[in-house]
Parts: C-alpha cells; sequence; structure tokens
C-alpha cells in the first residue's frame, strides 16, 4: 500500500507540520512502505492533490487528511470513487466533527500509527449540485450560520460551539426564514423554511447533533426541515434541534430519511457541505453514486449501541 499524508498547515491555531512530518517520517521508515507528505498552499489545493494521487495510482493508496472537516472534505471530493483509494483523517484543525459519529475509539484517530494500520469500511456520501459531502449538508439559516463560523473560530478563547453560536446570533439578527419551493421523493413541501439539511453524520455546528441516529453505511439520509418561525421561537428550537430532540416539535421539525431533496430558491442562497461554501438559487440535495473508503482504526466504532452503552456506564 502507498500512503499520501496531506497536511493543511492553517488548520486550527496550533498546527506544526514540522512536528507531524517527524513522527510520519520516523513511523514509515519502520514500516518500509512508499509514502509521500504534501503541504496543502491554498483553498482546493488538497482536492487537486488526492485526485490526482489516486488517478495515478495502480496500487491500494492510503490518503491521511491533517486537518479539520474543511481539509477532509476537500480530500473526499477528490477521492470518493476510487475503490482502490481509502481516506482516513487525523484531527488537528478547529473543527472535526465528523468524527463525533465514532461512539468508541475516537482518541485513537490522533495516533498515526492507528490510522496507518487501520480497517476500512465503505461509507455514503451526500452529493449537493456537483460537490459531496461525508458528513451533513443544509441550506437556510443552518449554512449562514455554519460558513459564518470561520470569521469567528480564529478569536482568541473561542471554541468550535462557542464560535457557532456567535455564527448563530449574527445571522438571526439578520433573518430567520425564506420561502422555498421545495421537494422531498417527489413530494412537494413549498413553503417558509428556517433551514433544511441532510444528514449523513451524527454533528456539525461544533457540536449539534441533529440526527443522533444518522449512520454513514445504510444507505440513506435522514432530512431535517424546520419550517419557518420567528425570532423568538427560533431560540426555543435551538436546543431541541442541537440536542436531536427535533421530533418533539413535530409541527415545525419533520425528520424523514429519504434520497433526494430539491431546493428551489428566490435568489442565490448558501448552502453548507460539511462547512464548505456553496452558492446556488437550486439545490439537489441526494445520496450520492460514489462511495469513499474510510479507514478508521482498529477497535473505533461508530455503532448505536456502542453509544447507548457508554451513556449508561
Amino acid at each position: 500500500m502507498r500512503h499520501l499524508f496531506l497536511i493543511n498547515p492553517t488548520a486550527g491555531k496550533n498546527t506544526d507540520p514540522d512536528r507531524i512530518s517527524a513522527e510520519i517520517h520516523s513511523l514509515m521508515a519502520e514500516r518500509g512502505e512508499p509514502y509521500h507528505i504534501r503541504l496543502t498552499e491554498y483553498p482546493h489545493h488538497a482536492e487537486e492533490i488526492a485526485r490526482s494521487a489516486a488517478e495515478e495510482s495502480v496500487e491500494p493508496l492510503r490518503i491521511y487528511s491533517f486537518g479539520g472537516d474543511g481539509t477532509l472534505n476537500e480530500v473526499v471530493n477528490g477521492a470518493a470513487g476510487y475503490d482502490h483509494v481509502s481516506v482516513t483523517v487525523c484531527p488537528v484543525g478547529s473543527g472535526n466533527d465528523f468524527l463525533k459519529i465514532f461512539t468508541a475509539g475516537r482518541e485513537k484517530f490522533s495516533d498515526i500509527g492507528e490510522l496507518v494500520g487501520g480497517d476500512e469500511a465503505v461509507f455514503d456520501l451526500v452529493q449537493c449540485n456537483d460537490r459531496l459531502a461525508l458528513n451533513i449538508a443544509s441550506v437556510g439559516l443552518d449554512a449562514r450560520v455554519g460558513v459564518g463560523m470561520v470569521d469567528f473560530k480564529h478569536l482568541p478563547l473561542v471554541s468550535g460551539k462557542f464560535a457557532y453560536v456567535l455564527s448563530l446570533v449574527s445571522n438571526v439578527i439578520k433573518g430567520i426564514s425564506n420561502r422555498y419551493e421545495v421537494e422531498l421523493d417527489g413530494e412537494r413541501l413549498d413553503g417558509e423554511y428556517t433551514l433544511m439539511a441532510a444528514c449523513n453524520g451524527r454533528c456539525y455546528g461544533g457540536g449539534f447533533c441533529p440526527v443522533p441516529t444518522a449512520m454513514p453505511d445504510d444507505g440513506k439520509l435522514t432530512f431535517v426541515l424546520v419550517k419557518g418561525v420567528s425570532r423568538f421561537k427560533a431560540a426555543s428550537l435551538v436546543k431541541l434541534y442541537g440536542d436531536g430532540r427535533g421530533d418533539q416539535a413535530p409541527d415545525t421539525i419533520t425528520i424523514r430519511d429519504g434520497r433526494q431533496l430539491t431546493v428551489r430558491c428566490v435568489k442565490p442562497e448558501i448552502a453548507q457541505l460539511d462547512g464548505e461554501k456553496l452558492v446556488s438559487d437550486l439545490m439537489v440535495i441526494r445520496m450520492s453514486e460514489k462511495k469513499l473508503r474510510f479507514a478508521y482504526p482498529k477497535g473505533a466504532s461508530w455503532a448505536l449501541e456502542t453509544a447507548q452503552t457508554a451513556e449508561t456506564v
């Protein structure tokens, strides 16, 4: 197997490419397998490198993303659909929400040796127009908030969830909902909406978990549609939505498994795919035909029963 280590030197606040590279050199010297280390230099560079490596490699290739959800998203878009390529992530970014799906062994992702010797699984992908997401794609208030988090993450003492809250407050002031033409698996659901999300993973926005039962490998997506509400009611729904208790507000929040959501906007709006921005007046969000081979440490698990057992201990 060949190994490609992609390091985003601007991810997080304390990423040290020299230290990471030294650790990789030491580990791979013992394994004797071919490897390469690349530092990303500009937006979407990780995607370009991953796609080029996937196209050129004729033997199994594992790509390691050193960064946050944004860097991982780039690597996923470059490597998805190649059966001989697996992708994994070493979390050094300011946001690593996708990994929160792992209910056991999540800490092992910070150990490069565990990633090199890890297992593989085939995960589903969300597609919005021509872009992919491994975790969650959304449009509406939540997308504006998610993308806007970037403006707050680099402030001193601001964590991922606090950055989400600051961005939420800022965007609530600007406006809560818009009117959309909406079609979910052939059913028309036009109306005023605050946000609409398609979930393959469970958590985003620095810790919000709208679908705690989502599975990345079950061949389906879970869609969450939140109707247009007032600023006052929005504040009361944030905790329900973030805690995965949207079913307690069935008159406002629709949660449904499905395969495709089509959203037509009055004017171009922001959609977010794992925190990455897409702007369009038409979003077709569906299960992608492409799959992703995802590598994870031995013993790590995203099983729901593991999470339920942990909660009772």
